[in-house]
């Protein structure tokens, strides 16, 4: 995994951003502080009704929830950002079952605070078939799931490393979504609700998601 966690570091400006290993640990180190601090908890659980939305996609066409459910179940990931590489494994993993996905009647949308610009840089990076939206300020990220915010030393380890989270998402809250996946059926009421909480190296397996949709 740490192989992996490496190949996904992400691109500034075009160029590989060369990370410091001793640099590294103190994120990690986070991670686990973070968990603590942030235990798994949702704003939405199953059997709840989802608010619609409406977001722009990494194009600007705008996206509206309850037109999606029109065809299709709706499986919600909510991410940091493009610059999170366990963010980026997680939408692999993902992606690498799209099939199955698509089988089972469900579109896959993930959503992160980035602007639009910086989403669809990821985006054709890692050669996504996920359709990726913007939720600047997290406004609808709020209505899912809860907030982590970078602050302090924490906020300065970032940028160490050439993550400047005000830059990425264009707000000086410091704020990313805890990552958490739901799905949602046709009438808007949610099926699936999972979060691990802010320990952000824990996420939801894509086959808990599929047994669901199977089910």
């Amino acid at each position: 995994m740490i192989k992996k966690m490496f190949s996904l570091i992400p691109k500034k400006n075009g160029k590989i951003l060369t990370y410091n290993i001793f640099k590294l640990i103190p994120l990690l180190i986070d991670s686990y502080r973070f968990g603590k601090r942030y235990p798994p908890g949702l704003r939405l659980k199953e059997g709840d009704t989802a608010a619609d939305f409406a977001l722009p996609d990494i194009y600007g066409q705008t996206i509206q929830m309850s037109e999606v459910l029109k065809g299709n179940k709706v499986v919600l990931i909510f991410y940091r950002g493009g610059w999170c590489p366990f963010c980026n494994l997680q939408l692999r993993q993902y992606q690498d079952l799209i099939s199955e996905f698509e089988a089972c009647g469900a579109k896959i949308i993930a959503i992160s605070p980035e602007v639009p610009d910086r989403v669809i840089m990821a985006a054709e990076k890692e050669g996504f078939k996920i359709q990726a939206l913007s939720d600047l300020d997290n406004v609808v990220a709020r209505k899912f799931t809860q907030m982590l915010r970078y602050e302090g030393k924490s906020f300065e380890k970032l940028k160490e490393i050439g993550i400047d989270l005000n830059e990425i998402n264009q707000s000086e809250s410091g704020e990313v979504p805890i990552p958490a996946v739901f799905v949602i059926g046709k009438d808007m009421r949610v099926l699936f609700a999972r979060s691990e909480g802010g320990d952000y190296k824990k996420r939801v397996n894509p086959g808990e998601v599929l047994a669901v949709l199977k089910g």
